[in-house]
């Protein structure tokens, strides 16, 4: 039936045209929308709030801080701004399903394979937020690339110097990390998968581990993968080092912090947990190695221990998700490789394909329900993308679908702009990133959001800073229900609330902006 279909599909598509090429302008065509998507997602705000505090001289984690390594407000500081920012995400979409088909067409022989594997990794980064411009949709490309690199030496059977190999392999996985850390487990996975889970003979004795061991210390590849995975994190530290951000960089951006890692839940308990299920799983699969296809142990492990790096703060949010796509991909196609056509696609005795294939879904459905993962529909989505330049709906209909506050933040954001002068600055009272990127402003001190003052008890910083910048504008926006009484305190001596009827929020002035004789504000 799977067969037919594609058949039929292949037909109709001129010969010139590759199944890839098809996939690929299938993935265009899904993600243009977002190209006209306003300036509304927090986590991309907040980017391209570091990219544009870079451009104007700004020290990551120093003098504008955000809790990931640097080459996401890199990017961010390419591009400029969000629609730049989402071309460069379909490109690396793109570039990921590139990847991942040449990868599948290496796994497998049947040539439709890599397509139906195409159509599953595509459908599943869209449902996980694949159009935004998050971090593990950039950590993971690179991470598929390694793991391709590899299968292809293994086909060939040609790398003949196994330390230089084993460098790029591990500069890959370094250049994903420093997107975001949790890749660091999937490099572990591999690694274990790679050099413990190919070991042919052990006996459990003590000469036989010091002989492991022993092996181990000797193996090329082994140090090359941690060599080429360690230096470009080391020469971070020493860039930020440098220039003033050492602990703030290792504490937030590498090592995350406790609160971080333990806020959402209160505790690390389920840490704990989740890493001892971890230890169980590597013991079962060594022990069961010789009895499972290698395939299956290399890309299973790969999967559960990148589970465990979208549970590291177990926070429900879809983009985590994202780093097990590439590990789920591979396993169900696998399994549809092993489906017989003579039995109409059906797979009559369960074999280790099925049930690993099988065991991945399973998971996911657990984690998905247990950590109440959210969901965002698609339909909607598009629906309204369709309405919208169709001219059905206006610009301000549009806007509201991403959201109550998006049509007010540019409200805000225009008044900002038309009344700032060069030499003027704003701060504002609540997460609003997405505020300082309209109106192309710097929050004055290194928050650019209020749950990063909340997580590092940044407000006697935040205040200190305030006071010394005087912004002409401050803003509290009415999302904010907490109060914080020293700005308010501070408001009430040194600002004029202004009444704008068209704006949600509170805006103030400062004094001096004030005609005394008149009550006309100067601008």
């Amino acid at each position: 039936m799977m067969k037919k279909i594609i058949d039929k599909i292949a037909l109709i598509i001129p010969k010139k045209i590759s199944l890839l090429g098809l996939l690929i302008t299938f993935n265009i065509l899904l993600y243009l929308p977002s190209l006209l998507e306003p300036v509304s997602y927090g986590d991309e705000c907040i980017y391209l709030t570091l990219g544009n505090g870079l451009r104007k001289g700004q020290v990551f984690y120093r003098d504008i801080h955000d809790n990931k390594p640097p080459l996401l407000y890199l990017a961010a500081a390419l591009t400029q701004s969000l629609t730049n920012f989402r071309l460069l995400t379909i490109a690396w979409n793109v570039a990921h399903l590139a990847v991942i088909f040449k990868l599948i067409n290496l796994l497998t022989k049947n040539k439709y394979i890599p397509f139906v594997g195409g159509l599953i990794f595509s459908l599943l980064l869209l449902i996980m937020e694949g159009r935004i411009a998050n971090g593990e949709v950039f950590m993971m490309m690179p991470a598929t690339l390694a793991v391709y690199l590899y299968w292809k030496s293994l086909e060939k059977n040609n790398v003949k110097n196994k330390l230089r190999f084993g460098i790029v392999l591990g500069l890959l996985f370094s250049f994903g990390f420093l997107f975001k850390i949790p890749l660091a487990f999937d490099f572990v996975g591999i690694l274990i998968a790679i050099f413990i889970f190919k070991i042919e003979k052990f006996k459990y004795n003590l000469n036989q581990l010091k002989g492991v061991f022993l092996n181990l210390l000797s193996n090329k590849m082994l140090w090359g993968m941690i060599s080429g995975f360690a230096l470009p994190i080391l020469l971070s530290i020493a860039y930020y080092g440098s220039k003033g951000a050492f602990e703030p960089y290792v504490r937030s951006a590498l090592m995350q912090n406790i609160g971080y890692l333990s806020s959402w839940q209160g505790s690390n308990m389920g840490l704990y947990v989740r890493l001892g299920l971890l230890g169980i799983f590597s013991l079962l699969m060594f022990i069961f190695r010789k009895k499972i296809n290698y395939k299956l142990i290399f890309f299973t492990t790969w999967y559960v221990y990148a589970m465990f790096g979208v549970l590291l703060s177990a926070r429900p949010y879809p983009h985590y998700l994202v780093e097990i796509i590439p590990s789920l991909t591979v396993l169900i196609v696998l399994a549809l490789d092993k489906i017989s056509p003579k039995n109409k696609f059906k797979i009559s005795v369960p074999n280790e394909y099925s049930l690993a294939a099988v065991f991945s879904i399973v998971l996911l459905a657990f984690v998905f329900k247990y950590y109440n993962f959210w969901y965002y529909k698609q339909l909607p989505y598009y629906s309204n993308f369709l309405k919208y330049i169709t001219k059905q709906i206006d610009q301000q209909e549009y806007f509201e679908y991403f959201g109550g506050k998006t049509n007010n933040d540019y409200k805000i954001s225009r008044f900002i702009r038309g009344t700032l002068g060069n030499n003027d600055s704003v701060y504002i009272w609540g997460d609003a990133a997405c505020i300082y990127t309209l109106s192309n402003q710097q929050p004055p001190g290194r928050y650019a959001v209020n749950y990063h003052i909340y997580d590092f008890d940044g407000f006697n910083e935040t205040l200190a800073v305030i006071e010394k910048s005087m912004p002409r504008i401050i803003v509290k926006l009415p999302e904010e229900k907490r109060e914080w009484e020293d700005l308010n305190n501070y408001l009430y001596n040194n600002y004029y609330l202004l009444k704008l009827d068209n704006i949600e929020g509170e805006i103030y002035i400062r004094n001096s902006q004030i005609n005394n004789k008149s009550g006309k504000i100067t601008f």
